[in-house]
């Protein structure tokens, strides 16, 4: 809000994209005051605001003279079609940060094998925004691989919702491992077992974050995970892939089947093999999950005030995780908008 208010009047448009924009449409372009917010993917779409009527653009929500134009549609991206990014006009030399990497030193890129998600967890905001899972050509992101390495990049972290789902991935971490690159991801340990466990070490996988939401079947099943191995089995594997892997993270959201006391006992056993595991977040409704249109219907302009509202009553008393802001200030002050 800030930066879009501190823009001069000049003629350049102020465009929202993401996931706020994608659910909220209407509100994002009052809040920022812009003139376009994209629902969707807006890859493909953006380009496209400087050549086309806007009401013919999918996922272009407007505002001019007469008012909002608000539109239904979202924008989708061709995954497959997308070739290999020149970077030649982006200065990779100044990005020196390796997202999820927290020791050493080097120079990191991000790039994007595969986007969307097969899955539907109840508390994941992908419904509105990159969807469906697409993967892109293996060859295309092998030539951003080569162009940025031969920039001075050392390391790699995939942006993917979920790396490891489709079936090119083992040829791409094949490529890899003859690259002498170090990469990093997201993704969820029972996708994998100790044969591709070993493949990720020989591809210099050096961070591995992996979504185990609950330490429970029950609490597994309520968030819609569709996971179908036992808790003592995604310790196996996160226990193995540690032995690979120099960093593997563990993330857990509080659910009601979840005993604390048994929470503490899974840490500390993974814990003492190396693997970091979260204190368990207490789930946030994000406008646009399944979780949030179970309790609150479809999203409208108060979503995110209505939300952040929920989280903050019912967690104040119950406790935030430890590395949560622990007195939360309400959307309505941090955005002014009282």
């Amino acid at each position: 809000m800030e930066w879009f208010a501190a823009l001069d009047g000049g003629s350049a448009y102020k465009v929202a994209i993401g996931p706020h924009s994608s659910a909220t449409p209407a509100a994002t372009l009052r809040k920022l005051d812009c003139d376009v917010a994209m629902c969707g993917e807006p890859d493909e779409n953006l380009p496209l605001l400087a050549s086309k009527p806007w009401k013919d653009i999918d996922g272009c929500c407007w505002r001019d003279g007469a008012g909002q134009h608000i539109t239904a549609t979202l924008g989708v991206t061709d995954m497959a079609a997308l070739g290999a990014l020149d970077f030649g006009n982006y200065p990779i030399e100044k990005h020196s940060h390796r997202h999820h990497v927290f020791y050493g030193e080097g120079r990191g890129a991000e790039l994007e094998f595969a986007r969307g998600c097969p899955w539907s967890c109840n508390f994941c905001n992908k419904t509105l925004f990159r969807d469906k899972f697409r993967e892109r050509s293996v060859d295309e992101v092998l030539k951003e691989f080569d162009r940025v390495m031969s920039r001075g990049v050392d390391y790699i972290y995939f942006i993917d919702e979920i790396f490891g789902v489709g079936r090119n991935v083992r040829r791409l971490l094949e490529e890899i491992a003859l690259r002498g690159v170090n990469i990093g991801f997201q993704t969820r340990i029972d996708l994998w077992d100790e044969e591709s466990l070993d493949l990720l070490g020989r591809a210099h996988c050096i961070s591995m974050e992996c979504g185990i939401e609950s330490i429970t079947q029950h609490g597994r099943d309520e968030l819609n995970k569709n996971c179908r191995m036992s808790t003592e089995r995604l310790s196996e594997l996160l226990t193995y892939a540690r032995r690979q892997i120099p960093w593997v993270q563990a993330n857990l959201i509080l659910t009601e089947h979840d005993n604390k006391d048994d929470i503490r006992r899974f840490q500390e056993k993974l814990k003492s093999a190396g693997v970091w595991v979260s204190e368990p977040v207490p789930m946030f409704p994000f406008p646009g999950t399944p979780q949030y249109t179970r309790m609150f219907g479809e999203p409208d302009d108060q979503a995110w005030e209505r939300a952040h509202r929920y989280y903050t009553s019912t967690f104040r008393e119950k406790g935030y995780s430890d590395i949560q802001e622990q007195q939360p200030s309400p959307i309505e002050d941090l955005e002014c908008t009282r």
